[in-house]
């Protein structure tokens, strides 16, 4: 059984704590579910909403339409579509001058979709970004609901279509709490001593010391900072999907070996140095 067939929540009336209350009852597959339902303890309203929706969900199931449920599913468990959208997911990572949008750009755009990098340098080839989120369907963030997308919304005067997986909140559910790199200390994920104590404020050092030196060493270090970020995400949102697979025991994703990023080696002595005397090329105060 995957969790997909043991969800519910897309049906009206059906939010986390019935949906919980269902799976008590024994109501674990849409199928089961329907064959039992006159069995089940649950108000009349559920009952026919369940024997209104259920035919659909299992006929959309069968003919592999997924964007069926993406179009229907709550955010924060679209994370249990990923595995039928595994080639339509884009792990993304933004890296600012700011937080604040009216006051900030966006230096770095990374996105992996589990085969690919793609990098996206503000001057360069920023523009191209757009094009290449349409390819996608579901797109993967940490805090990204909160910073990553409304910044990108707002930089490029658009909306992001794609649905939302934001393992902030994912992982939290899970007892996961803090940054991300302190999560990913907690799994045992490791970025290497090169980016040992990097952090978004060195990614602002980075790119303003490259605007001023046009050193490029700076740029392919915050290019590689920026891409562990999307890299790992693979690795946590698995994480999280086997989590809530094994509680409800459902099918397990198999782990992919993380790739290496070959073509942004950081310069550890030009990072150590900027963390040494980071004055000159610190952020801009915003107000």
């Amino acid at each position: 059984m995957d969790l997909l067939k043991r969800t519910f929540q897309h049906i009206e009336g059906i939010g986390p704590k019935k949906e919980s209350l269902l799976w008590e009852e024994g109501a674990l597959d849409w199928e089961d579910t329907l064959k039992n339902i006159d069995y089940y303890a649950m108000p009349k309203s559920i009952r026919e909403a369940l024997k209104d929706e259920l035919p659909r969900s299992i006929y959309n199931y069968k003919n592999k339409n997924y964007h069926y449920f993406l179009k229907r599913f709550p955010t924060s468990i679209i994370y249990r579509l990923y595995p039928f959208f595994m080639d339509k997911t884009v792990f993304l990572d933004i890296e600012t001058t700011g937080i604040k949008p009216s006051k900030a750009d966006i230096t770095v755009i990374g996105c992996y979709d589990g085969k690919d990098m793609r990098v996206f340098v503000h001057g360069r080839n920023e523009n191209e970004f757009l094009d290449y989120i349409k390819n996608y369907s579901i797109v993967v963030t940490f805090n990204g609901s909160c910073f990553d997308i409304p910044f990108l919304e707002r930089y490029f005067a658009t909306t992001i279509k794609c649905a939302q997986i934001d393992l902030r909140f994912v992982l939290k559910e899970l007892g996961y709490t803090g940054g991300l790199k302190k999560i990913e200390q907690d799994v045992g994920l490791s970025r290497g001593d090169d980016m040992e104590g990097v952090t978004g404020y060195t990614a602002v050092l980075l790119w303003n010391y490259y605007q001023d030196t046009k050193d490029e060493t700076a740029i392919d270090s915050l290019i590689h900072y920026n891409l562990l970020d999307t890299i790992n995400l693979e690795y946590l949102l698995c994480l999280a999907y086997n989590k809530y697979a094994e509680s409800y025991n459902c099918g397990l994703l198999q782990y992919k070996t993380l790739p290496s990023i070959t073509s942004y080696k950081p310069n550890k002595k030009l990072i150590d140095a900027l963390h040494k005397k980071p004055y000159k090329y610190a952020p801009k105060s915003e107000d």
